[in-house]
Formats: C-alpha cells, structure tokens, sequence
C-alpha cells in the first residue's frame, strides 16, 4: 500500500492492534485515513475468504473468485483510484471484480487494464445498460474529456462560475456594438480567461509560463490578449 513498509500486530492485554509504518512513524490502522482502513478491511476480509475456500492450494489468492464492490472510489486518493485496478489484478490473478465508481481515473485505469467499461443509464423509470459500441472508445482519452463525455453526462470541466464568464464573454464577442460598461466588462472577463491555464500537464504549464514570460519581455501584448 502507498507509503506504508511494514505491518505488524500488538497485543495489549485482550486486545490486538494493527499499526502501521509510515513516513511519520508507526500508526495504528484505526488512525489511518478511512481510504486506507476501508481498503485494508475489505482486502483482509477477502483474502481471508480465499484461504478458507481453497485451503490446499499453494496459492489461494490467485484461484478463481468473483468479488462485487459498490463505490471502489470512495475515500481513495486520486493516485490510489489510478493504480488499484493494477494492484488488485496483480495479486488476485483469477478473481474476476465488478465494481461501481464515480472517478474518471477509474474509468481510465479500466481502459488501460482493457477491463469491461459498463455505463447505467436512467431512463424513465427504467436503467438501461450501456456498454461496447454504445460507448466512446475513452482509450488514452486525458481525465477532463472522460469527464466532459456522455460517461458522465457530458460534465464540464471548468467551474461554474468559468463557464458563466466564458459564455458571457462569447455573448459580448458577437455583438456588433458595445457600449462603454460593456467594453470594461469585456475587458475584465478577457483578463479573467487570460489567467487560466491551458496546459493539462506540468511541462505543458510550464511551457505556457515560459510563452507568457518571452511575450512579455518581447512587448507583444497581442500574444497575451
């Protein structure tokens, strides 16, 4: 797991206790963030399940199972979402998971396993199943435009009150006219969009701050408008 080297278990009297060790020192489990706890229980739990159905077998956790989760997201960080597809699939070689989630990473870290992607669709009074050509192909797709696609019900994104200016600017862009408090309207909404990055990545960002810094230096105000 992220950031824990070791496990061990303590007796206190009746009582055992598992701690943890991390880059803070040793921890016990029920301190842990509830992503750690939640996932440690479910995966003992399990693993535990595995040992008791196959209890000759030189390796239980790689027989055949088949393990529903609800939410496989929940408390996780981003970084966890990414990677547990990954990490559940490298120990538990023939378990077969089917789980619901709510994170784009997930969705992106099912494509890239070349897992089953499945979208539940209200309609109605009915939740129809959509899967295979029914969905885009979101294969090596960034997080934002799995999350601006119809897996998510095309959910921008930008914030509210971005998307507000964004459309209010275009409004002022199409005018023919413009009067005096529309000009400084317009120019303090071009100031608000010229603050946002456009780069997704780091390197892309930085590349952005180095344009910026040499259109600067070189007096092109035009580059930055």
């Amino acid at each position: 797991m992220p950031d824990i080297t070791n496990i061990i278990i303590i007796s206190e009297g009746h009582q055992q206790f598992v701690e943890v060790e991390t880059p803070y020192g040793w921890v016990r489990l029920r301190d842990m963030s509830l992503g750690y706890q939640t996932l440690v229980v479910w995966l003992t739990d399990f693993a535990s399940k595995l040992f008791i159905r196959y209890p000759d077998s030189k390796n239980p956790l790689e027989m055949p199972a088949i393990v529903l989760i609800d939410e496989i997201d929940l408390h996780l960080h981003p970084s966890w979402q990414r990677k547990l597809i990954g990490f559940l699939s490298g120990i538990f070689k023939n378990t077969q998971f089917i789980a619901t989630a709510h994170s784009p990473l997930v969705v992106q870290a099912a494509t890239d396993a070349d897992a089953n992607v499945v979208l539940l669709k209200r309609e109605g009074d009915q939740t129809i199943v959509h899967q295979g050509r029914d969905l885009p192909d979101v294969r090596h797709w960034r997080l934002e435009q799995i999350l601006s696609s119809e897996l998510f019900d095309d959910t921008p994104p930008l914030s509210p009150q971005t998307e507000a200016d964004l459309k209010r600017r275009n409004e002022l862009l199409l005018k023919k006219r413009l009067t005096a408090k529309e000009k400084e309207e317009l120019a303090g909404l071009n100031a608000s969009v010229a603050d946002q990055p456009v780069g997704t990545t780091r390197p892309e960002r930085r590349a952005e701050d180095l344009l910026t810094q040499l259109a600067r230096n070189l007096g092109k105000a035009d580059i930055l408008e």
